[in-house]
């Protein structure tokens, strides 16, 4: 396991992370329309001075200008990066709150949650817009990590990669260290091939070309066996080998199973 003190935070390394998570995505399931690159120079509404009334550091908002973001559609269904919500469109969320259409609080809530609204510090950032504190993920551009709040025990004992040793109790600040505790925390470039290990795994499982489930959260049998049956759908399809996976085939053999099996 590894500890803070071999973990950096590159600006660079991060994108680098997040932009080829969303391509492996495409490997298996995504649209490559889906992802937006941000233009020479970056999002244009993403200024030091739209992330000042989040409270959040000039580096925060460097890095969220920077990133490339899900396409969002507003009036449709969103690509899913994870099964649990939406990786967050800061662009469109700024450019929606400079247009009047949204406010700073709505996004704050979406996405650094409702319990800890006073303890998530400056430099730190949600990358996910969710409901639910399961499944957010808070970005330590600090200290180079990402949060994993409420991870599966299960995902985190049996990653190949670890998270990190260290105790938030002997390492954060006092107003911190509850919504540091309740989540764990890996390394960025880590964090993402935890998430990729998940969808190789079948352990998180699109069941059309936007929608992801997960084997953690199964609300009864009837959708245990249906995503039994998709999981079933991407091996014989090849997958996880990228050299036999045939994504198209495999997708439209998806998209007709889970409207059977009322998935969707």
């Amino acid at each position: 396991m590894p500890t803070l003190n071999e973990v950096n935070y590159s600006r660079e390394a991060c994108i680098n992370a997040i932009r080829e998570y969303y391509r492996f995505l495409t490997k298996m399931f995504l649209d490559e329309d889906e992802i937006l690159e941000p233009p020479e120079g970056g999002w244009p509404d993403i200024m030091p001075s739209a992330l000042q009334q989040l409270g959040k550091t000039e580096e925060v908002a460097a890095l969220l200008r920077s990133l490339p973001y899900l396409r969002t559609e507003w009036e449709g269904q969103d690509a899913q990066a994870t099964p649990w919500g939406l990786f967050a469109n800061w662009t469109a969320e700024v450019h929606s709150v400079n247009r009047g259409k949204g406010s700073i609080e709505d996004i704050k809530v979406a996405t650094e949650g409702v319990s800890y609204p006073d303890d998530i510090p400056a430099h730190v950032v949600g990358l996910t817009s969710t409901e639910d504190d399961y499944g957010r993920f808070l970005l330590d551009t600090e200290l180079g990590v990402i949060y994993w709040m409420e991870c599966e025990d299960e995902i985190a004992n049996r990653s190949s990669r670890r998270p990190i040793r260290d105790d938030p109790y002997d390492y954060a600040e006092e107003n911190e260290t509850e919504w540091r505790a309740e989540g764990k925390a890996w390394a960025i470039a880590d964090f993402f091939e935890v998430l990729k290990e998940q969808f190789r795994k079948l352990k998180f499982i699109p069941i059309n070309g936007k929608e992801v489930k997960d084997v953690y959260e199964m609300s009864d049998e009837r959708t245990e066996e249906g995503l039994r049956e998709i999981q079933g759908t991407f091996r014989e399809h090849g997958w996880p080998d990228l050299s036999r996976y045939r994504k198209h085939e495999c997708m439209a053999a998806v998209r007709e199973a889970s409207a059977r099996l009322d998935l969707n």
